[in-house]
């Protein structure tokens, strides 16, 4: 009886130990896997705290973590920035730094890094950082008392302690270089865009490697130019000798899709490539005097014309000319209009076979439609020298020359550069 008894019960034990085992090993495997295999900590964006400025917007992103601790250290002060406690795969730390608000002076300090996940995977840092709050001094020498708006203007500043001086006008950069024989002080050509809105304020920023900025708005008033307006009539001619070769196409199934298609879509695209051609330019003045004119030519478009295009007696597409077209005898010979050196020569969509002069400080000048170019990339050209000759390339339909003045990437009014008495009072740094 016992021993049937005793035999019961090692059945019980061994149908015990089977059902248990799997849930030991599997306890066993976690246990094993948090202490051996879990994945160690990973932080990136440190290297923000390698240069602080008097103000500083922090992104770190920590992947791993159970635990996180950051404390910035200078003397003994000792000031945390992240104490974080939690289990995540993926966290998104966003932090404001201002190091005077915490009690830390100018000077070097030291960053503490803590990490942790699991029972073994640590991660231990101490990098060093530079406190830097001091912002540059600014100061306006020189500015225009008021702009038109498709016009030009010339500022002189001077700052001390900067690594980047320019003028900001709503969300565009202009770029002042510094003038070789003044020391800390620097000229910024910049542009009243066509477009540009009558409230608006220019602002002078001069700005350290820190990211520390000393701002001052300039006292340019801006003048709204009203430009002038007109209706251009094309048909199927143009669209089928014009539209159709620059799209590659003989026969399109929408005849008025294939012109906004150029119209719009292109004249974007170059615009924007003239934009970034327009932004590196020579750190030094390469023009002497006013600009030249193409010779005996007559101007049959403006700067600044707002044409709406009719097509079969209703309008499809609007643009804004931003230059001059200058019309002589076919292929014309195209005089370089200032000293400068080519930054591009080659197609340019609807400007055609284009070649593009800068002429230092930002300053450039644009010659579209050509027949032929004779000129080539990092070529210098002297005022006066022949480039090309006029033509019907591109979005063109006769012969004449696009002239077109770049600053800063932004296409202004050539008129003003045609005037030597202008050139003179507002280009010249005296």
């Amino acid at each position: 009886m016992y021993g049937h008894t005793d035999r019961k019960k090692g059945r019980f034990k061994k149908i015990a130990i089977v059902i248990i085992l799997p849930f030991l090993l599997l306890l066993l495997s976690y246990g094993a896997y948090k202490v051996f295999f879990i994945p160690a900590p990973e932080i990136s964006g440190l290297e923000q705290f390698s240069l602080l400025p008097k103000k500083k917007n922090i992104t770190l992103t920590a992947k791993n973590i159970q635990k996180l601790q950051i404390a910035l250290k200078q003397g003994r002060l000792v000031k945390t920035i992240i104490d974080f406690q939690g289990d995540e795969v993926e966290r998104l730390f966003e932090i404001t730094v201002k190091p005077k608000e915490l009690g830390l002076h100018d000077g070097s300090a030291r960053l503490f890094v803590y990490a942790k996940n699991g029972l073994l995977k640590k991660k231990e840092l101490i990098l060093p950082v530079e406190i830097d709050t001091r912002p540059p001094v600014l100061q306006i020498i020189r500015s225009p008392f008021q702009l038109k708006s498709g016009s030009t203007g010339l500022a002189l500043l001077k700052a001390k302690g900067a690594d980047r001086v320019y003028i900001k006008e709503n969300e565009n950069i202009f770029t002042a270089y510094k003038l070789k024989d003044s020391p800390n002080e620097y000229v910024v050509i910049f542009p009243a865009r066509y477009d540009i809105e009558r409230k608006t304020v220019f602002y002078a920023v001069a700005e350290d490697r820190a990211g520390n900025q000393t701002i001052k708005s300039l006292r340019t008033r801006v003048v709204i130019k009203n430009f002038r307006h007109s209706n251009i009539r094309i048909n199927d001619d143009f669209i089928n000798r014009v539209v159709y070769p620059l799209l590659g196409e003989t026969e399109v199934d929408d005849p008025v899709e294939a012109f906004k298609t150029v119209n719009e879509k292109w004249r974007k695209r170059d615009t924007e490539q003239l934009h970034e051609i327009g932004m590196r330019s020579a750190d030094s003045p390469l023009w002497k005097g006013a600009f030249l004119q193409l010779k005996n030519s007559k101007v049959m478009a403006k700067y600044g014309d707002k044409r709406t295009y009719i097509y079969n007696g209703r309008p499809i597409s609007k643009s804004i000319h931003l230059g001059y077209d200058l019309a002589s005898v076919s292929n014309a010979p195209v005089p370089a209009a200032n000293s400068g050196r080519v930054v591009y020569a080659d197609d340019l969509g609807i400007y055609g076979n284009a070649v593009v002069i800068d002429h230092g400080l930002g300053l450039m000048s644009l010659y579209g439609h050509m027949s032929e170019i004779r000129v080539t990339p990092g070529q210098d050209v002297k005022k006066g020298e022949i480039i090309g000759y006029t033509g019907s390339t591109g979005f063109a339909g006769g012969d004449h020359l696009h002239f077109g003045i770049l600053v800063q990437g932004f296409e202004v009014s050539p008129l003003y550069f045609w005037d030597a008495r202008w050139v003179r009072n507002n280009l010249e740094i005296q």
